[in-house]
């Protein structure tokens, strides 16, 4: 059943990245659960799958989260992770209980120790950062994220035709995630690709031009993390420097590093792409536009349905510890697993219309019965999603207040990043005219 209609789910070829929604609208009516055939992952489609796979910690592990089947460059055993997924309920399937084997062989010397791990390592690293983005902390650094936002439209203030992830969405919250961090201005350039075409995509994993990039990164990372230690500030470098393990014991290079290097391209990513397909939708709604100039306090709902209706990330992996069943289909174990969160936002049985761009759903603070998925579920909920909603907000609060209209350009592709996990255009140009 659905062997051959649905085989290209977890492509990069351009008609899937373009426009997802269709493939995912009928798996979800005829193959909710389906194992796509090129990288044997079981991909999941409706809501409540979706949420009850995000829960079960103990039989799905986050390891290769956001990696997936590519994790070609990201050291030897989540290679091995990805080649021996790929035999999960086969007869050449390695004996039952190899995948937590592994797991205790390699979750010592992970870097990244909050998305790719589980409770209760992750719970702790989770506890560590969070001061960064609670809802207090968020709304207190308004004023200085709003300056961001200002001093970049400033730049293009005079209107004309823009490219805006470029010219602001790009640069705006990776100035912002810069801060937070506390990268020195004068090392910003190579840290702030906004531009970014590698995460998920199997055609580009790995290339050298990348592995440079991030090797540079890390460096210095590296010296950041030496000089906070000498010399404390007030930022998230030094929070981490600072911090202790359950042990209470100081956290080691490595795993503040790791840390570092997720909110760095998290904060990044998918805060662009969502402005960018804010941008997009606003750019086909002219009346939309007035309407939220004139009623400013309908932005917040606005936004929220940019990101249930078109969320920047895709979807994210977990792998079976076990054997297990997802919505009663069998799942051997090994079985690297992609929940589909854009999937689950467009599933009518948990959103009505949700096939429609509705400005008003979230109108008066309304949020229904079922949390949009934009951001996650469970405890690996993504931390920062305050902050991105406060930047998202903040950058069409003065979009809108500082231009008369924002008209899509006739040079627009709307081309989106090939990409398996994240999803946002490649650009998008506007013609815009000051109020």
């Amino acid at each position: 059943m659905c062997v051959g209609e649905f085989d290209r789910v977890l492509s990069v070829d351009r008609d899937i990245v373009d426009d997802p929604y269709p493939v995912w609208g009928a798996m979800r009516e005829r193959c909710p659960v389906f194992t796509e055939p090129r990288f044997n992952v079981v991909v999941v489609t409706k809501y409540d799958d979706i949420v009850d796979v995000a829960r079960r910690t103990e039989d799905f592990t986050s390891i290769l989260a956001a990696y997936g089947p590519n994790a070609h460059d990201r050291g030897d055993i989540p290679a091995r992770l990805c080649a021996l997924a790929r035999t999960a309920g086969t007869p050449d399937a390695p004996p039952p209980g190899w995948v937590d084997q592994l797991l205790d062989a390699y979750v010592p010397d992970l870097q990244d120790q909050l998305q790719h791990v589980d409770p209760p390592l992750h719970t702790h690293h989770r506890r560590i950062v969070s001061r960064w983005f609670t809802p207090a902390s968020v709304i207190e650094r308004e004023p200085h994220i709003r300056a961001i936002a200002r001093s970049l439209i400033e730049r293009f203030a005079d209107g004309g035709r823009v490219e805006m992830l470029d010219a602001f969405a790009g640069p705006f919250p990776a100035t912002v995630v810069a801060d937070t961090i506390g990268i020195p201005e004068e090392h910003r350039e190579l840290f702030l690709d906004w531009k970014e075409e590698i995460i998920g995509n199997p055609e580009a994993e790995g290339s050298r031009s990348t592995s440079q990039r991030y090797r540079q990164i890390r460096e210095l990372f590296g010296s950041f993390i030496a000089a906070r230690r000498v010399e404390p500030r007030n930022d998230m470098i030094t929070t981490l420097v600072q911090a202790r393990t359950p042990a209470g014991e100081l956290l080691d290079d490595t795993a503040i590093l790791g840390l570092l290097m997720l909110f760095l391209g998290g904060g990044q990513e998918t805060t662009a792409k969502a402005i960018t397909t804010g941008l997009r939708l606003l750019g086909e709604r002219p009346q939309l536009q007035d309407r939220l100039r004139a009623e400013p306090e309908r932005i917040p709902a606005f936004v929220e349905e940019v990101l249930r209706f078109d969320p920047p990330v895709r979807g994210i992996f977990r792998m079976a510890r076990h054997d297990t069943t997802i919505g009663g289909v069998d799942v051997p174990e090994g079985s690297l697993v992609q929940i589909m969160w854009g999937s689950g936002n467009r599933d009518h049985s948990a959103f009505g219309d949700a096939d429609v761009f509705d400005p008003d759903r979230y109108a008066g603070g309304r949020h229904g019965d079922r949390p949009t998925l934009t951001f996650g579920h469970g405890v690996h909920l993504c931390p920062g999603a305050p902050l991105a909603r406060l930047q998202t907000r903040i950058a069409f609060e003065e979009l809108l207040g500082t231009f008369g209209r924002l008209s899509l350009s006739d040079i627009n592709e709307f081309r989106y990043f090939r990409s398996q996990i994240l999803r946002g255009l490649a650009g998008v140009w506007l013609d815009l005219e000051p109020a």
